[in-house]
């Protein structure tokens, strides 16, 4: 799994484990302001702290540049021509649920404050803000936003079944961030152990709506970018129904009855034979099939 950055009182990294070789990840930071003065001057305050920093003039350009990933928290105005800061939130939490917000504002009100809080937004600050309290409010929005990244991926356990064969057991509502942030962890799984299979497994879901399917299916050809294969197990009469209903194309996925039937269908891609035995001990072989943490 990739690095994580843990942050300390002043922001800066904390020094990573001894025989840790990962390099920490600087958060990535977008501020949202249509006066230029305010976003350079946000920006380096933020930069002091070591995070990375980019800048928007507008609501679209920010939403363009989330577009193209990479970002941990949207610090952003709410009145600004074009796109405002209100419908750059309804985007960002509709469509990037794991971007983490706060708003900084000149024009305060109530009404607006209990809308931004509704969709999510972490914290709601005044214009002209403390920088104190501005430094503060990022790194806890962030330390936030991390435990419940590893709450969800907890969640989405990936597991290495075989030297290069990962299973993804779903289980339960898949809802559009908890498919989001399952695509992210597995993905990061399958380039950090150069897996050659994987298998997802759905035995447990209960139900798939359209965005649910939407990320299944991209995550799926995402793993095949990375150079493996994908199979989907555990494909239910009513998943299947709710499949076709919504009429995702599965002509170019894998797909299986059951977990079993994956799991040979991955062992056969590797070759791997079961009958083999020891001749030394007379027993089957095995591996340990060790859990892939969040930190893993």
């Amino acid at each position: 799994m990739s690095a994580r950055r843990s942050t300390s009182g002043d922001g800066a990294s904390a020094a990573a484990p001894p025989g840790d070789r990962r390099a920490p990840a600087r958060r990535r930071v977008l501020v949202v302001d249509d006066e230029e003065n305010v976003r350079v001057t946000t920006a380096a305050i933020l930069e002091q702290d070591g995070y990375h920093v980019e800048t928007a003039g507008d609501g679209r350009e920010a939403l363009q540049k989330v577009e193209r990933g990479g970002f941990d928290l949207v610090l952003t105005d709410l009145r600004m021509d074009d796109m405002d800061g209100t419908a750059l939130l309804n985007e960002l939490h509709a469509r990037h649920p794991s971007v983490v917000t706060v708003v900084l504002t000149g024009y305060a009100s109530i009404e607006s404050s209990i809308d931004a809080l509704r969709q999510g937004v972490y914290d709601y600050l005044v214009k002209p803000c403390v920088i104190d309290d501005l430094k503060r409010t990022v790194r806890r929005a962030l330390e936030h936003h991390e435990q419940k990244a590893r709450i969800t991926e907890l969640s989405n356990p990936v597991v290495e079944i075989w030297d290069g064969v990962l299973l993804l057991p779903l289980v339960g509502t898949l809802d559009d961030q908890r498919s989001s942030q399952m695509s992210t962890t597995l993905l990061r799984a399958v380039r950090a152990k150069c897996a050659q299979a994987v298998i997802i497994d759905i035995t447990g879901c209960t139900m798939v709506d359209i965005y649910t399917a939407a990320h299944l299916i991209n995550t799926v050809r995402s793993v095949h970018l990375l150079g493996a294969t994908c199979v989907i197990t555990g494909v239910g009469a009513t998943v299947a129904s709710d499949l076709v209903k919504l009429g995702i194309d599965l002509h170019e996925i894998n797909t299986r009855r059951r977990l079993a039937d994956g799991l040979r269908f991955a062992f056969e891609l590797l070759n791997v034979s079961f009958g083999h035995r020891s001749q030394e001990s007379g027993v089957r072989m095995r591996r340990r099939i060790p859990l892939l943490t969040p930190d893993s």
